[in-house]
Protein backbone atom coordinates (compact mmCIF):
# COMPACT_ATOMS: atom_id res chain seq x y z
CA UNK A 1 0.00 0.00 0.00
CA UNK A 2 2.99 2.24 -0.21
CA UNK A 3 1.93 3.30 -3.81
CA UNK A 4 -1.21 4.55 -2.65
CA UNK A 5 -2.75 2.10 -4.48
CA UNK A 6 -5.84 1.90 -2.96
CA UNK A 7 -6.59 5.20 -2.66
CA UNK A 8 -6.34 6.03 -6.07
CA UNK A 9 -2.68 7.98 -6.17
CA UNK A 10 -1.45 10.65 -5.26
CA UNK A 11 -4.10 12.92 -7.89
CA UNK A 12 -6.86 11.88 -5.77
CA UNK A 13 -5.87 13.05 -2.47
CA UNK A 14 -7.53 15.02 -0.80
CA UNK A 15 -10.71 13.52 -2.20
CA UNK A 16 -11.93 16.31 -4.91
CA UNK A 17 -11.52 19.27 -3.52
CA UNK A 18 -14.10 21.94 -3.03
CA UNK A 19 -12.85 25.32 -4.93
CA UNK A 20 -12.99 26.94 -1.66
CA UNK A 21 -10.97 24.45 -0.15
CA UNK A 22 -8.46 25.00 -2.79
CA UNK A 23 -8.01 29.19 -1.85
CA UNK A 24 -6.09 28.02 1.97
CA UNK A 25 -3.17 29.18 2.42
CA UNK A 26 0.19 28.49 0.71
CA UNK A 27 -2.01 26.70 -1.67
CA UNK A 28 -2.90 27.61 -5.45
CA UNK A 29 -4.86 26.17 -7.95
CA UNK A 30 -3.44 24.88 -11.39
CA UNK A 31 -4.55 23.58 -14.99
CA UNK A 32 -2.74 21.15 -16.90
CA UNK A 33 -3.76 20.09 -20.42
CA UNK A 34 -3.26 17.17 -22.15
CA UNK A 35 -1.12 18.90 -24.35
CA UNK A 36 1.57 19.64 -21.78
CA UNK A 37 0.38 23.09 -20.68
CA UNK A 38 0.55 24.04 -17.30
CA UNK A 39 -1.03 26.99 -15.51
CA UNK A 40 -1.94 29.04 -12.41
CA UNK A 41 -5.91 29.82 -12.42
CA UNK A 42 -7.02 32.75 -10.63
CA UNK A 43 -10.29 31.46 -9.50
CA UNK A 44 -11.78 35.00 -9.06
CA UNK A 45 -14.70 35.01 -11.54
CA UNK A 46 -15.90 31.68 -10.34
CA UNK A 47 -16.09 32.80 -7.13
CA UNK A 48 -17.77 36.06 -8.31
CA UNK A 49 -20.30 33.32 -9.48
CA UNK A 50 -20.88 31.73 -6.27
CA UNK A 51 -19.24 28.71 -7.71
CA UNK A 52 -16.97 28.38 -4.19
CA UNK A 53 -18.34 25.19 -3.21
CA UNK A 54 -17.97 23.18 -6.77
CA UNK A 55 -15.66 20.24 -6.62
CA UNK A 56 -12.79 21.35 -9.24
CA UNK A 57 -13.77 18.05 -11.43
CA UNK A 58 -16.99 20.08 -11.70
CA UNK A 59 -14.74 23.20 -12.89
CA UNK A 60 -12.70 21.48 -15.79
CA UNK A 61 -14.98 22.04 -18.56
CA UNK A 62 -15.04 25.37 -17.99
CA UNK A 63 -10.93 26.30 -18.67
CA UNK A 64 -9.54 26.74 -22.58
CA UNK A 65 -6.11 25.79 -23.38
CA UNK A 66 -4.28 27.81 -26.59
CA UNK A 67 -3.99 24.68 -28.34
CA UNK A 68 -7.87 24.36 -28.78
CA UNK A 69 -9.11 22.11 -26.11
CA UNK A 70 -12.06 22.61 -23.93
CA UNK A 71 -11.13 21.10 -20.40
CA UNK A 72 -8.10 20.66 -18.50
CA UNK A 73 -7.47 18.99 -15.31
CA UNK A 74 -7.45 20.69 -12.24
CA UNK A 75 -5.55 20.66 -8.61
CA UNK A 76 -4.19 21.64 -5.98
CA UNK A 77 -0.83 22.73 -5.69
CA UNK A 78 1.32 24.02 -2.64
CA UNK A 79 3.26 27.50 -3.76
CA UNK A 80 6.04 26.17 -4.20
CA UNK A 81 5.64 23.42 -6.38
CA UNK A 82 5.54 25.47 -9.63
CA UNK A 83 5.98 24.24 -12.95
CA UNK A 84 10.01 24.26 -14.36
CA UNK A 85 9.72 26.94 -17.68
CA UNK A 86 7.11 28.28 -19.04
CA UNK A 87 3.25 27.73 -17.88
CA UNK A 88 0.41 29.90 -18.94
CA UNK A 89 -2.15 29.62 -21.68
CA UNK A 90 -4.77 27.94 -19.70
CA UNK A 91 -8.04 30.33 -19.07
CA UNK A 92 -11.04 30.12 -17.52
CA UNK A 93 -13.78 30.41 -20.33
CA UNK A 94 -17.41 31.03 -18.36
Amino acid sequence: MADDASFGGARAWPFAPRLDQALRARASVWASCACGRQAAIDPAPWLGQGLARQRLGELETRLRCLCGSRRARLEVRGLSEAPPGASGGIYIFR
